[in-house]
């Protein structure tokens, strides 16, 4: 459902409630719009403010939680991932580049590295190693 602010050629405001913005915008082409005040049928959308709305934020992490969680990302990368090592920033902009085949890799990058690749437009995401007890 989507809420639009309206205004006729009187300046009478008013909002419409419409199910899609296809919606609005089908019934806007046909003229089926009118204001409730007047009848007009010149009728057009007012720039508004848009709502976001977001869920409650759920609670942190216990650092338990959050070690086990980060050791199953880290085993799930480590199963369906081809791990490249050292070379991690020269393959990835192989592959960006078309010049190697596209696949999911994982391996090691300095930090200037991972800042070159960003710069390159080229989406990497360090993943932080979970301290494992021994």
């Amino acid at each position: 459902m989507v809420i639009y602010n309206l205004v006729c050629r009187k300046n009478h405001c008013f909002e419409g409630w419409f199910p899609s913005f296809e919606d609005y915008q089908k019934q806007a082409e046909k003229k089926l719009l009118s204001c409730p005040t007047c009848g007009s049928k010149k009728v057009e959308k007012v720039p508004h403010a848009c709502a976001v709305h977001v869920k409650k934020r759920e609670p942190a992490l216990s650092p338990a939680e959050f070690k086990e969680m980060l050791i199953r990302v880290h085993h799930y990368v480590n199963e369906n991932f081809e791990n490249v090592g050292p070379r991690f920033a020269e393959e990835a902009r192989q592959i960006h580049n078309g010049k190697a085949e596209e696949r999911p890799i994982h391996g090691t990058a300095s930090a200037e590295e991972t800042k070159e690749l960003a710069a390159e437009g080229i989406p990497v995401v360090a993943l932080p190693k979970p301290e494992l007890d021994s």
